[in-house]
């Protein structure tokens, strides 16, 4: 493009919105020279992924697309200098189990833009969509859970899938007598669903995909009771849905890893493995290798790590079934108390697994983070759990880890390959169910106004495994959707400018 700008008048909507798929725009404007916009970014360093834009620039935005990107200057209601600064696309994560706005403060001071659930997914996904419509701070969306589907499929739990969705109806997702019924389903997990309710599961996955899901949640980590023949027909279904499949692993395997790249090959199905790094521990190398050689085999298949040497979950589940020190290669050492901090010990395990709760595992070494966060073919997500005092700090430190550490302070990244991992990889891989995220991860004129400015000099996290959560440095801020969430390193208080991010067969 040249550098006088264009007049596109009744063209321009459309001319817009063709304009974010990945041509460097560097002027563009609508009616013309000296507009006035609602916001403009004066003279920070701007970085696309998708293009190679990396050079100085001003930032055009109007509502809640970017207008355009300039050499020149603009007017703007709202002017902000940030020179010295990098503005970016602001970051998307594709595995984000804190979905609330207490989590999603800590996400967006992350610089965070977009959080979705896609490993677990969301049971009663219109009711939990509609609940956070209009009262999220940052963009959000989830899968449907194939966790969900299956026990409902079974006979002998009818009656508790009657009732939950009675409850729902009547009271909410968050209820104290929803989580009974959960409780009382629990058994499913050990129980596989008969071939001959193989359908009644399809029907209840293909339910949440016409709700908007954005693809299939198949976290089968946690229920060791589907048979291979039940993830064969998931798989099958989500192939005949292009819908991707987000899955859990059966185990700390590269054997179940081959499992889940097998369905995919044999059936069709997009798959993106979640957390590689703890799925494959020691073995992280191989499992890459594996990533890679589907990949250049023409297999829809990508993968996620995160930069912390531990791992977080329930103690209930069934993850610590007896066997899990060989398993995971650790012991009780290992295990760290969320609540308390505390590690544990055999009696205080039992105490705690009885209980019920959260803990945090310290179960791989710095070397296999290093491998996984610098390898050519894995994106970020925090697998950040929902907010709790003494959470695990990837839920509030993930991306500002990467890039401080990672491409600052050891150079394992360049700048734009950490920020391609964090923003145009994820968008690309929901592209095809998601027609939004078509413009979101890219400063392009177009796109949407979701955008993260940081110091690349300073960006750092500060949550750690000793304390409660604590605000990434060095982002000071962060704009979804032409709003501020965070200006000058504060919280904007009453803005809620997060949007559902819908699968494309929503009805």
């Amino acid at each position: 493009m040249h550098q006088g700008g264009y007049r596109l008048l009744g063209l321009w909507p459309l001319l817009v919105v063709a304009l974010c798929v990945g041509f460097e725009v560097t002027i563009l404007s609508q009616p013309g020279v000296g507009e006035t916009y609602d916001l403009v970014l004066q003279g920070g360093r701007v970085i696309d992924p998708e293009t190679g834009l990396d050079g100085i620039r001003n930032v055009g935005i109007r509502g809640d697309r970017i207008m355009e990107i300039s050499e020149r200057p603009l007017r703007g209601r709202d002017v902000l200098d940030v020179s010295g600064l990098v503005v970016a696309p602001g970051f998307i994560d594709l595995h984000a189990h804190g979905q609330t706005n207490e989590a999603n403060e800590f996400q967006a001071h992350d610089g965070v833009t977009t959080a979705l659930e896609l490993e677990s997914g969301r049971d009663f996904l219109s009711a939990w969509l509609a609940a956070r419509t209009g009262r999220a701070l940052i963009n959000f969306g989830a899968t449907v859970p194939h966790a969900g589907a299956r026990w409902r499929a079974m006979d002998q739990y009818t009656g508790q899938a009657d009732r939950m969705g009675r409850m729902v109806r009547e009271s909410g997702l968050e209820t104290e007598e929803l989580a009974e019924v959960r409780r009382e389903v629990g058994q499913a997990r050990y129980e596989p669903v008969p071939p001959g309710r193989f359908a009644s599961m399809v029907a209840g996955l293909e339910a949440g995909l016409r709700a908007g899901a954005l693809g299939v949640g198949v976290s089968v980590g946690y229920y060791p009771g589907a048979t291979r023949g039940e993830l064969f027909e998931v798989y099958r279904v989500a192939a005949e849905w292009q819908a991707p499949v987000f899955t859990h692993v059966r185990d700390v395997s590269l054997a179940a890893i081959q499992e889940a790249i097998a369905h995919a090959a044999v059936t069709g199905a997009p798959l993106h493995i979640v957390h590689l790094n703890s799925m494959a521990l020691g073995e992280i190398a191989v499992a890459l290798e594996m990533v890679a050689s589907a990949q250049a085999q023409g297999l829809d298949i990508t993968t996620e790590v995160y930069p912390y040497t531990a791992a977080s979950t329930g103690i209930a589940s069934t993850l610590f079934d007896p066997g899990w020190q060989d398993r995971m290669g650790i012991s009780y050492r290992d295990l760290q108390w969320q609540d308390t901090g505390e590690r544990l010990t055999a009696e205080s395990f039992s105490v705690y697994r009885e209980q019920t709760g959260t803990v945090i595992i310290h179960m791989m070494k710095p070397e296999w983070i290093d491998a996984g966060v610098g390898s050519p073919v894995t994106m970020i997500g925090s697998d950040g759990m929902p907010y709790a005092p003494g959470a695990h700090p990837r839920s509030a430190g993930t991306f500002a880890r990467v890039l401080g550490r990672y491409v600052r302070e050891r150079g394992t990244l360049t700048l734009t390959d950490a920020l391609a991992k964090m923003t145009i990889r994820p968008a690309r891989r929901l592209e095809s169910i998601a027609p939004a995220m078509r413009l979101k991860g890219r400063i392009q004129v177009g796109c949407d106004a979701d955008i993260t400015v940081f110091d690349a000099a300073t960006v750092s996290d500060t949550a750690t495994f000793e304390g409660d959560l604590t605000f990434s440095q060095g982002i000071p801020h962060v704009v979804v959707g032409g709003q501020f969430v965070v200006r000058d390193g504060v919280t904007v208080p009453d803005v809620y400018a997060g949007r559902p991010v819908l699968g494309r067969y929503r009805q």
